[in-house]
């Protein structure tokens, strides 16, 4: 009983010390571990416009995601803004006059939707009609909204959604330059069939797909014979010109796993080139874009947990830690596909989990 009552304590003082460890770590993310300050005059103030939606999230049937789109619903020079409900709410969209965020959902025709929670978003005139459509993701599925003349029509689109699969990123570009706008889906494995937050194994997920628009408000699945083929959890994808060639590549962050570069060879299939980040382990949640030094090429920046979460406990099953990079990632572009982490050149390494 002696023992027993002591491996229960040794066990309970070693969980208060991980306690210990993480706020401690935690509680340090406000500061900045580099010697960059920005004087008050150069940083932009914001002023906060009140709008009247709470977002309702429910841990047990959704992913902690939820969709906001900019939309010009009708054509006046100004965006709506829509937002994505939870698991039974009700999506909105609002109109901005006078200062003010105007509700508008019955004006434009949005559909009252079933007990599902959209996850994403996008706009973009899927028909060319002169009109920006709405595309939002749910758990069962894509529906696209399509604009006429400022009221939305639903159709949802028809793909062979995976059982696992939950479509969590909307992605747009004419892939193939026929003049219709095309889809990349990144699907997250389904909540209830998580398996912990820290898994790094092979195929954990489903695979993301590249659905090509047929000019006829239809969309064929192209992923497998565009080379994509590629198993594990994603929550974005960039459709980009990464190589000014004038055709848009596809870079991709597999959240516990690696972020992969793929070249667009104007045939309608993908070409996979290495990166600083191949073959190793993160969790590169999301992706910024911008040419940050300017030289014409753009460059990437990667969200991770950060050093402020023990590695020890981020690594989760990785059989080689050596492999695992804890820290934010940031792609500097040299030309044709050959990228450098500046990360700590840059000063953006070191920061909390993002």
């Amino acid at each position: 009983m002696k023992i027993i009552k002591r491996i229960a304590g040794i066990i309970l003082t070693l969980i208060v010390l991980l306690v210990i460890i993480v706020a401690v770590k935690f509680s340090t993310d406000r500061n900045n571990p580099y010697n960059n300050a920005i004087a008050d005059n150069l940083i932009p103030t914001f002023k906060e416009i009140p709008i009247d939606f709470t977002h309702q999230f429910n841990g047990t049937e959704s992913l902690p995601v939820t969709a906001s789109v900019l939309i010009d619903i009708d054509n006046d020079g100004v965006d709506e803004l829509f937002l994505g409900g939870g698991y039974n709410q009700q999506d909105e969209i609002f109109s901005y006059k006078e200062g003010k965020f105007i509700s508008i959902p019955e004006n434009v025709g949005l559909p009252k939707k079933e007990n599902k929670t959209t996850l994403s978003g996008a706009s973009t005139d899927f028909d060319n009609n002169g009109f920006t459509d709405l595309i939002l993701s749910r758990e069962d599925g894509i529906v696209i909204y399509y604009n006429n003349n400022g009221k939305f029509t639903p159709k949802k689109l028809e793909y062979d959604l995976a059982d696992n699969a939950t479509p969590l990123g909307l992605t747009l570009g004419d892939v193939n330059k026929d003049g219709f706008t095309d889809i990349f889906v990144a699907n997250y494995i389904r909540k209830k069939q998580m398996v912990g937050q820290n898994n790094f194994s092979k195929n954990y997920g489903p695979q993301s797909l590249l659905l090509i628009n047929n000019g006829d408000n239809t969309f064929k699945n192209t992923t497998i014979e565009a080379g994509l083929e590629y198993i594990h959890n994603t929550f974005m994808g960039i459709l980009i010109d990464i190589d000014n060639d004038t055709w848009l590549d596809l870079i991709i962050a597999y959240d516990t796993g690696e972020i992969r570069t793929y070249k667009n060879k104007g045939d309608g299939t993908f070409e996979m080139k290495e990166n600083p980040s191949t073959t190793k382990y993160a969790y590169p949640m999301g992706i910024a874009v911008g040419d940050y030094n300017n030289d014409g090429l753009v460059d990437f920046m990667f969200s991770n947990t950060g050093s402020k979460v023990p590695s020890f406990v981020a690594s989760g099953n990785i059989e080689n830690k050596d492999l695992f990079n804890p820290n934010w990632i940031f792609f500097e572009n040299k030309g044709n596909f050959v990228f450098e982490d500046v990360a700590e050149i840059t000063q953006t390494k070191d920061f909390e989990f993002s």
